[in-house]
């Protein structure tokens, strides 16, 4: 392909991206093109109220109001945490990094060893496992402190997002997206781009919650896994499956259990019920300690009905994914020739 050619296709790609961000920025849905009505009104958070509006034709739901480039450019860059730095409390970590390696041998079951691109890397904790095990490991965050982390570990991680950064066509074997995607602008356009960028029957993972899990279902506007205003989208498997059906990927698999995510989720949002402060128990986790009277009786309940309420969560999170509603679900899906 010649020079001129390269650039129209390019000028063609951008000029398609900037009609799906706009109409994306309608009240409309973009997978399926119904009226998007709020459900959930004023959920404080981040020092904010948002709403969320669900569609009634796919079931899509959306955050309002819905943050620009600038202002998620500016959260994660204030959130990122340092590189020697822990997430939970101790315990939770080493449990976590344990989950890590399920999640790697996954991964290993439906793509062949060879290039991979993390989507919101964070501290590339899942990177270095993939790395340890042979692969060529790349990623992406929004934070310019991962390229200082990536030359330490001796990976190619870059700032910027699949907006921003141009990877050579058809060079990775498998993408990935580990709770990453409902916070995506532009999903079509991301979609896209991994399309371009993924091998012929390459391998695109997306784990996200499941607005259609009975976890959501009981406890509404209660659910931990909404989390505005940082998830921007909401998807259940239905339309989740329909956009990557559209945008040229066929789901392999659709696992609706994660013991990294399932209980928890089932767990603060019982928590979140009575009318604590939103997810107080999972910023005590975070070693976060609860301010003020009442916060600190709420943990103290909370700590009081753990041995019925862990149990109580563990069992509604396996009878969820039992029939198929999992609190948080993972596609595979394989770019189509």
């Amino acid at each position: 392909m010649d020079f001129f050619s390269s650039l129209l296709m390019v000028c063609m790609a951008q000029g398609r991206a900037k009609g799906r961000a706009k109409n994306n920025d309608t009240g409309k849905c973009f997978i399926c093109g119904g009226e998007l009505h709020a459900a959930y009104k004023g959920i404080k958070s981040e020092g904010g109220l948002y709403n969320i509006s669900f569609c009634a034709g796919c079931g899509l739901g959306r955050t309002e109001p819905f943050l620009s480039d600038a202002e998620l450019q500016k959260i994660y860059s204030s959130s990122y945490r340092e590189e020697d730095s822990k997430r939970f409390i101790p315990p939770l970590e080493k449990a976590i990094a344990l989950l890590r390696v399920q999640r790697c041998r996954r991964v290993e079951r439906l793509a062949e060893k060879g290039r991979i691109l993390d989507i919101g890397c964070g501290r590339a904790d899942f990177l270095q496992l993939m790395k340890e095990r042979g692969w060529d490991a790349s990623g992406l965050e929004l934070d310019r402190r991962i390229e200082g982390r990536g030359k330490k570990l001796g990976m190619d991680l870059r700032c910027g997002s699949l907006d921003t950064v141009r990877f050579p066509e058809s060079s990775f074997d498998a993408v990935t997206f580990w709770h990453v995607f409902e916070h995506i602008r532009r999903p079509e356009a991301a979609l896209e781009e991994c399309g371009r960028i993924l091998k012929p029957g390459g391998l695109l993972v997306i784990a996200v919650p499941n607005t259609g899990s009975l976890q959501a279902r009981i406890s509404g506007r209660h659910w931990f896994h909404l989390d505005p205003p940082f998830h921007l989208y909401h998807y259940s498997a239905g339309n989740l499956k329909r956009l990557l059906d559209r945008s040229g990927f066929e789901a392999a698999s659709v696992k609706h259990y994660s013991l990294e995510y399932n209980p928890y989720g089932f767990l603060q949002s019982i928590f979140n019920m009575p009318g604590f402060r939103r997810n107080l128990f999972y910023d005590f986790l975070r070693s976060k300690k609860g301010e003020g009277l009442k916060s600190k009786i709420g943990i103290a309940l909370m700590l009081l009905s753990m041995p019925v309420a862990l149990p109580l969560s563990m069992a509604l999170s396996l009878a969820e994914a039992a029939m198929g509603l999992g609190g948080t679900i993972e596609v595979y899906a394989r770019k189509m020739a």
